[in-house]
């Protein structure tokens, strides 16, 4: 971990937060991979790509997203808008005067990924999302009116656990119950989500119970500088993404053009099989609608897809952009 510390820098974009970003540079001819991190993670959440691109020469901005990490923690939900995060990003691109850029996001970075892409496409040469896909605008949705769809779709609401992270004491009940959280957050059966989180009130009474479950040992070796980075932030920076979901989401789409849905850019979609929350049956259908440029693949993983299956995701990603930078 230590090695990826140097490599960090920090920019004051338009708006006057500040934020955190690994960079390293482009060598000649190479692109450089935005790289945008969902809840609740941190930049080196991305640690084996980094590693793997970097090697090949790749350049790479890899931001601790707003309210993670080193970059400021506004308390108000309103600041997490994603129209608002994609202009902090290219505010860093533009910073560091990056060109031929490829964004890729996991998570609610895949959210401001999708941003990034209906609102400046011409700084972009592709978008890449991994488990959670291309989210078009949703004007006039509500949270209940999502619920009941996605159980209407699939057979169950996978959308529940959001109750406990947009309420009011979502940050209290975390930091007073943060052994089962980290449990929730990175199972050792993936599947149990299902159970656990996509019910209405399930994570809050997991939690709140401090229910235990055995861990990933994959996410055990980031375990320390997870505890480290959010016992300094707290939680209320990274829950407001829920709280923009339930409360802003729909006016901040209104700010984008109908025309600008459809992705016209080369579009990667990384599916995770055992991801019960973003579920590929879920996340293929909408790439198909809206990115007539779309390379697909599906990975045995859980929703942490890039560390259970850092090869995997590497070697398909290389691939994908061999076939559009080319």
């Amino acid at each position: 971990m230590e090695s990826f510390q140097i490599g960090f820098k920090e920019v004051r974009v338009t708006r006057d937060y500040n934020y955190r970003y690994y960079f390293s540079a482009p060598e000649s001819g190479k692109p450089t991979l935005l790289l945008a991190h969902g809840f609740p993670s941190l930049a080196i959440d991305w640690r084996f790509q980094i590693t793997y691109f970097k090697a090949k020469g790749f350049g790479l901005i890899v931001p601790d997203m707003l309210g993670y990490g080193g970059s400021d923690k506004p308390a108000d939900h309103k600041e997490y808008l994603h129209t608002l995060l994609a202009k902090d990003l290219i505010d860093i691109l533009d910073h560091e005067k990056a060109t031929n850029v490829i964004a890729l996001g996991h998570d609610w970075g895949s959210k401001t990924t999708s941003v990034l892409a209906n609102l400046f496409s011409d700084r972009f040469l592709g978008f890449g999302f991994f488990a959670l896909g291309y989210m078009p605008p949703n004007p006039s949705k509500t949270y209940e009116e999502l619920q009941e769809d996605i159980t209407k779709a699939i057979g169950y609401n996978t959308f529940g656990y959001w109750g406990l992270f947009a309420a009011p004491d979502g940050a209290e009940v975390v930091e007073k119950h943060i052994d089962s959280f980290w449990d929730f957050v990175h199972p050792k059966d993936p599947l149990i989500w299902k159970y656990t989180t996509c019910p209405p009130g399930a994570i809050r009474a997991f939690v709140q119970s401090d229910t235990r479950t055995p861990r990933d040992p994959a996410h055990q070796e980031l375990q320390p500088v997870y505890e480290k980075e959010f016992l300094k932030g707290g939680w209320v920076g990274p829950l407001n993404y829920y709280k923009v979901a339930v409360d802003g989401d729909a006016e901040d789409s209104k700010k984008i053009p109908v025309e600008n849905y459809t992705i016209k850019k080369p579009v990667f979609l990384g599916c995770a099989k055992k991801d019960v929350i973003c579920v590929p049956a879920l996340q293929k259908p909408v790439v198909a609608q809206y990115c007539p440029q779309a390379t697909v693949e599906e990975f045995d993983a859980g929703h942490w897809v890039l560390t259970d299956a850092p090869n995997e995701v590497n070697l398909a990603l290389d691939k994908w952009i061999s076939s559009i930078v080319a």
